[in-house]
């Protein structure tokens, strides 16, 4: 296969740090020099900010890490601007599954509805007709139009993360080796042409004391998070990530 796509992440499973970790290291080991192709989300299943329960700073961190795995990324629709799964109700459906085992199983359009562009426009500018689904009322403060206008939104988050990402080739085609698993932390590192990425997810809403491996890092200050350096170290704020680089070039 030139490419695996896995679905351990689309499932109801907290995505904690060892079972990420686990999952990671299982493809470590049966891909070898394959590729996987990674995704929180797709039209198949709740969204990941639904489904576990994220708040948007748990998003962002989540979407972080979601960029540095080793494998290709599949984001889907939506999931930049944060949205959440969408009601949709019975008369409304158009998902068999949902007819047919609602209300036990209300199908999987509630991922489906139409993105939001534009807040001022029709069925949030998706369409002038109408939709296949009704666009959800709750999605239209993020739509993409809002969104652009704000440093701080989710869209502008997702932009800087992706150009982070595309300016570290271990990120891209790196090996990985993980460091260390928590149920509440995440550390790894990727390599790749005599570079290092040391990347670290604090998956908590309490501060974490992290320490670099063995060698000669430098935090890259152009992650779009935050790091606090003390006498006695690096500290990770509450749901915050960290990426240093070692070059041995």
């Amino acid at each position: 296969l030139h490419m695996c796509y896995d679905f351990d992440f689309l499932s109801n499973h907290p995505p904690t740090g060892t079972f990420i970790a686990s999952v990671l290291e299982k493809a470590n080991t049966t891909l070898k020099d394959g590729w996987a192709c990674w995704a929180f989300s797709n039209h198949d299943v709740v969204r990941h900010a639904s489904r576990w329960n994220l708040g948007e700073e748990a998003r962002r961190l989540y979407a972080a890490l979601l960029l540095s795995l080793r494998g290709s990324v599949c984001l889907y629709q939506g999931e930049e601007l944060g949205l959440t799964e969408a009601y949709v109700s019975y008369e409304d459906l158009q998902d068999p599954y949902g007819k047919r085992f609602w209300p036990r199983f209300k199908g999987r359009d509630g991922c489906r509805t139409p993105m939001p562009w534009n807040h001022e426009k029709t069925n949030g500018g998706f369409t002038d007709a109408k939709p296949w689904l009704p666009l959800a009322l709750e999605h239209i403060e993020h739509s993409v139009d809002l969104q652009e206008r704000d440093e701080g939104s989710m869209l502008s988050f997702y932009r800087a993360m992706i150009g982070f990402r595309s300016g570290l080739k271990p990120l891209l085609k790196g090996d990985w080796t993980l460091q260390e698993a928590q149920e509440d932390y995440l550390s790894f590192v990727r390599s790749y042409d005599g570079q290092r990425v040391f990347c670290a997810f604090n998956l908590s809403p309490g501060d974490r004391k992290i320490g670099l491996p063995e060698g000669n890092w430098r935090p890259d200050r152009a992650a779009p998070f935050q790091l606090r350096e003390t006498s006695d170290g690096f500290v990770l704020p509450p749901w915050q990530a960290v990426f240093a680089v070692d070059d041995a070039r």
